[in-house]
């Protein structure tokens, strides 16, 4: 960084993730390292969801009683693959 170029400040605070972003897009963190706060985090991922290739048609066929159902794609498919393996158990 030139060392004659002034830095914008950090806001407090980003009033939506969209600022934030936008403010990140246009700015180096590494600007401002003399900033920065160590953050301790911990994370306990309790759920996994795996993408499997679906075919169209199939997709089309729970997209339309999905919506018949007033449910989603997924849970539809979910729930379907949930009964049908719970009985070939």
């Amino acid at each position: 960084m030139d060392m004659n170029k002034r830095r914008d400040t950090i806001p407090e605070h980003f009033n939506s993730a969209e600022e934030a972003g936008e403010f990140w897009d246009s700015h180096s963190a590494a600007e401002y390292w003399d900033e920065m706060e160590e953050e301790e985090m911990e994370f306990d991922i309790q759920k996994r969801t795996f993408l499997v290739p679906l075919d169209a048609r199939i997709y089309q066929l729970a997209k339309k009683q999905a919506e018949a159902k007033h449910s989603t794609v997924e849970q539809l498919i979910n729930t379907l693959l949930d009964r049908e393996l719970v009985r070939t158990k």
